[in-house]
């Protein structure tokens, strides 16, 4: 007579048919190794093995010879990616212009089919058949969640909760970018010198983590929000700025280091020390010191996302965090 069930083994089926009725797992997504399930539950490997052997003859999933178990019914394939960006990317020399630039380029030099999509507001979803890469779109990146589709956010993180299962995501440490700006300033202008800072949108994270970094490093200075990531609508914070006397500024980003530069020319008024953020192509005709994106890494990710995603693989999504890395260049440093 067989031995009855013990309460963990009866437990341990009951909680993954209650995950694949929930739909939690992907059909034809490759299910936990008998291993897995062994060290999850508690089980012995004998006693994981049956009961995997049970599920499959229940249907609950289906074995592969040589491959594992798998969660039954058609994965869904994807032919290509979809570039879905706010229409902020068409400004030029703009963040999202040269992110859009550094990506399409980069999915096209390996031969991966892509379409682009720009919109002010939530558009929808690409096709099912297209991987999407969302940047500043929370809301659709969000949806994708309940749906357990996959999906790439660039520069920012993912949604909690199931969002963070499929949502592969690539950022920038922004906290770290602002604390190397003011160690660069510190070490150039000296600790008794006085510093700015020129912030972005007041409500937005990244420049918020950008000045919270600078001012954990150099406390001592004053921050005034430009409301804006643009020089064109930066002027009125930039030229009190520039009035301010300030022997160094930090700009969260390279467009509103413009705006100051310009602002002190217009006032003939001499030029502080300047590290700006992004390395957009600006910084280089401005000749600027600034904390870099690292670029050619946030496409390599994306590729090696894509290649994987498209290749049928269905594991968890992950979240990449970069470092950003200081370009020095001179005629802005020197005070």
């Amino acid at each position: 007579m067989p031995r009855p069930r013990t309460p963990k083994v009866i437990e341990a089926k009951e909680r993954i048919i209650g995950r694949l009725r929930e739909g939690f797992h992907r059909p034809g997504q490759r299910f936990l190794s008998n291993r897995a399930v062994a060290q999850t539950h508690g089980l012995s490997y004998q006693t994981a093995h049956r009961l995997m052997t049970e599920l499959q003859a229940e249907g609950w999933l289906v074995r592969a010879p040589g491959s594992g178990s798998y969660v039954p019914g058609p994965a869904h394939e994807l032919r290509g990616v979809a570039l879905v960006f706010h229409a902020r990317a068409k400004r030029q020399g703009s963040f999202g212009a040269q992110l859009l630039s550094v990506v399409r380029e980069a999915l096209r030099g390996v031969a991966i089919d892509c379409t682009v999509a720009l919109a002010e507001t939530t558009s929808p979803l690409p096709p099912a058949d297209q991987l999407p890469v969302f940047w500043e779109s929370p809301e659709l990146a969000a949806a994708l969640g309940p749906l357990q589709r996959f999906a790439v956010l660039l520069n920012d993180r993912p949604p909690p909760g199931l969002g963070a299962t499929v949502v592969d995501s690539f950022s920038v440490d922004d906290y770290s970018g602002g604390a190397a700006a003011a160690q660069i300033l510190t070490a150039r202008s000296g600790r008794r010198r006085r510093f700015a800072v020129l912030a972005g949108p007041a409500k937005d994270v990244r420049s918020g983590e950008r000045v919270r970094g600078f001012l954990d490093h150099a406390p001592k200075c004053e921050v005034v929000s430009a409301g804006t990531w643009f020089a064109e609508e930066a002027g009125p914070a930039a030229r009190r700025v520039a009035r301010g006397g300030f022997d160094a500024v930090f700009c969260c980003n390279d467009r509103l280091a413009a705006a100051l530069l310009a602002a002190g020319t217009e006032l003939g008024l001499p030029r502080p020390a300047v590290v700006g953020f992004d390395d957009a192509p600006v910084s280089e005709s401005l000749d600027l010191t600034t904390i870099a994106i690292p670029w050619e890494r946030f496409a390599e990710g994306i590729i090696e996302v894509a290649r994987r995603r498209l290749a049928g693989d269905t594991t968890s999504a992950s979240q990449r965090i970069f470092a950003p890395h200081p370009v020095m260049r001179r005629s802005h440093l020197a005070i």
